[in-house]
């Protein structure tokens, strides 16, 4: 079945998620790095009898979405006895403040921001991977005359992002450093991918990420120049983006994680087939046939992976955005081996 797809506002939708986890962190008690165990699922959780039955699940509208699409589309949710219903996100702020205040069971989000509200005192727990880094699929774009053609040039330049501590803000700046740069000197502004193409070709940002169709546009109607792959080098492969879900939602509803966790494992595993991924970048995010011709695949997976997860706090620390070790694992679950 296909999902019926909502979409949540873009710049006001990050203003109010920011609201709403400022508002969370101000009601915790716990400021900075927490002491925690990782999560577990107790012993004899059946990913075939829920307790919760219907799942809203924030994506965002991208192709990599398409692992939680095929869930609902492919009947993976129905087979472990779940109705995920997949809603549009535009930032993984809105995310977290969804998830925080219950109006949502998961939703996928980059592991910096997790990261971030855990070291807060929020409670949230990374259930699942969604898809890791791998080169050509969404990079950092400028025009073809603005001079700007490597990391080096984005010094004093505006540089737009889809959120502030997405991946590809992160890993800007960690690339910069690795070049003795100072990412400081660069402006991060936040820009939804749909606004990319414009902003551009108007000059009011000097580079952007784009991925997916914005990506495949900004190449062949701006012929735009790629200043950096976010999933070249030793970003390839790496942990990119995943799904969340509320500790205490968890701990109420086990059967109902681990039958998304499972749900999940083979919706992902059937968007690996190129028909497949095809079909839901036509039919349920619009591409048209040049943009399916010309998009290139994230690396899909849902298998949670202890190394590549923890690249991500690694980087956090290196670039300054946390001043301590943060153990990844400590907000895991680890996938379940009774999918069946």
């Amino acid at each position: 079945m296909a999902p019926f797809l909502t979409r949540l506002s873009g710049r006001a939708g990050f203003r109010l998620a920011a609201v709403s986890v400022t508002a969370m962190l101000a009601l915790s008690s716990c400021g900075g790095s927490t002491s925690r165990s990782a999560p577990v699922l107790p012993d004899g959780a059946d990913p075939h009898a829920p307790e919760v039955t219907e799942i809203s699940a924030l994506t965002f509208r991208a192709p990599i979405a398409a692992g939680i699409i095929q869930t609902s589309r492919g009947g993976a949710d129905e087979e472990f006895g779940l109705n995920v219903t997949p809603q549009w996100i535009e930032s993984s702020a809105t995310a977290v403040s969804q998830i925080v205040a219950g109006d949502v069971q998961a939703a996928q989000s980059s592991y910096f921001g997790v990261i971030d509200a855990a070291r807060q005192g929020i409670d949230v727990i990374i259930v699942s991977e969604s898809y890791a880094s791998n080169p050509g699929a969404a990079s950092l774009e400028s025009m073809p005359d603005s001079g700007i053609t490597e990391l080096k040039d984005l010094i004093g330049k505006k540089v737009a992002v889809v959120s502030l501590n997405s991946s590809h803000a992160v890993k800007i700046k960690d690339s910069l450093l690795d070049q003795g740069l100072d990412p400081a000197q660069v402006e991060f502004v936040e820009l939804p991918y749909g606004q990319v193409p414009a902003a551009l070709q108007q000059g009011t940002v000097d580079a952007s990420s784009a991925q997916g169709a914005t990506l495949a546009q900004v190449k062949d109607t701006l012929d735009t120049v790629t200043i950096f792959d976010y999933g070249d080098g030793k970003y390839n492969g790496m942990a990119e983006s995943g799904w969340i879900m509320k500790k205490t939602f968890i701990e109420q509803n086990p059967n109902t994680v681990a039958a998304f966790q499972c749900a999940l494992l083979k919706g992902t595993e059937q968007v690996k087939d190129e028909a497949v991924y095809a079909e839901i970048l036509k039919t349920d995010l619009g591409f048209d046939d040049q943009a399916v011709a010309s998009d290139i695949a994230p690396e899909f997976g849902a298998t949670i992976r202890s190394e590549p997860l923890q690249l991500n706090a690694d980087i956090l620390k290196k670039i300054g955005s946390i001043d301590e070790d943060f153990d990844v694992a400590s907000i895991t679950l680890p996938t379940p081996d009774n999918c069946g």
